[in-house]
């Protein structure tokens, strides 16, 4: 039993050793690839290649943070134009090192305040102007695509040399654009974000029938005239069916008359059901013919069609059943618009 307390012992103390060990390690990994990308920043520098070069330094201070690679960085952004992003990480510096007390940090501290000093007088600034008639509710002003605190409208700020598209928006209101070019050094450019104007809506169907009707003066004055197109149309449809109807039924009959003299029991049956079906087909028409009357005298009375654009249009069919062979009335279709 003691020998065996003792193994437990020993493996639960490895365990601890090697949990322990893991996260030492990764700070390890993470340094050693913060000093080789740093290496790698100088060598570029001293290559010429700078932008190379500011993307190695930026690598190396986010996996390991220095004083000496945020100075580097700053001194890579300067030498690639960038001076207002330069010198706001020469002043990051500065504050890391004010409370220095080791000479090397302090000579670094140096180093950071003089160079600020330095790019201050050269940097470019942009100015976005928002008058207060043109603050409307929920405005948000844009500068390549990065939200522009409303604390820092109407502020002269710096910014490294380029174009910068410029944005302006609020719900319920078109958008604005305009880009401005700001030179690399020296240059104070501002540009004025006007009141937005509210979204143009889409016109309403009753809106573009009035722009119609004022295209057209002489049929928007008269009124629409009462028109027999349509009653008799649906009147002649429905005396078609009527007539289908009476066709149908005769049809029927005869059906019926030849079952009666059939003598094989056999056929007798199947010709009086398909009289039987004929029958219903005429009542289909029948019941489609009246009710088509009906809509034609509805029309008749309601004036009919309408000369004028966005004429009444009404159809009246019988609708087929499923039985293609009879051609079944199951109802009536009436469609369009009055």
């Amino acid at each position: 039993m003691e020998a065996k307390s003792h193994t437990l012992v020993a493996a639960l103390l490895g365990f601890a050793v090697v949990s322990a060990a893991q996260p030492s390690a990764h700070a390890q990994s993470s340094s050693a690839q913060a000093e080789t990308l740093f290496r790698q920043g100088k060598e570029l520098l001293a290559q010429g290649k700078v932008v190379e070069a500011c993307a190695a330094f930026d690598a190396s201070q986010k996996l390991g943070p220095t004083l000496a690679t945020l100075l580097n960085q700053a001194s890579c952004r300067e030498k690639n134009g960038q001076l207002a992003t330069a010198w706001g990480l020469f002043l990051d510096a500065e504050r890391q090192s004010r409370a220095a007390i080791d000479e090397a940090t302090r000579q670094l501290h140096q180093v950071a305040t003089d160079h600020a000093a330095k790019l201050e007088h050269r940097l470019s600034t942009l100015t976005i102007t928002v008058l207060p008639g043109s603050r409307i509710g929920g405005l948000e002003i844009l500068r390549n695509d990065e939200p522009v605190d409303p604390g820092a409208w109407n502020q002269a700020l710096p910014v490294d040399g380029g174009t910068y598209t410029i944005m302006a928006r609020a719900p319920g209101n078109a958008d604005w654009t305009s880009t401005i070019t700001v030179g690399a050094e020296r240059d104070a450019k501002t540009i004025e974000a006007p009141k937005l104007k509210a979204a143009a809506l889409r016109p309403s169907a009753e809106g573009a029938e009035g722009a119609t009707a004022d295209r057209d003066p002489e049929s928007a004055a008269s009124p629409a005239r009462r028109s027999k197109v349509a009653p008799l149309a649906v009147g002649g449809g429905a005396l078609v069916l009527i007539g289908s109807a009476i066709g149908v039924e005769l049809w029927a009959s005869s059906a019926y008359d030849e079952s009666r003299r059939a003598s094989d029991p056999a056929a007798q049956t199947s010709l009086w059901h398909s009289a039987n079906n004929r029958r219903y087909v005429a009542e289909g028409l029948a019941v489609g013919g009246l009710a088509a009357g009906g809509v034609a005298v509805w029309l008749y009375l309601r004036g009919g069609e309408r000369d004028a654009a966005g004429a009444h249009q009404v159809t009246v069919a019988p609708l087929l059943g499923a039985d293609r062979a009879l051609a079944g009335v199951s109802g009536l279709v009436v469609s369009g618009r009055y």
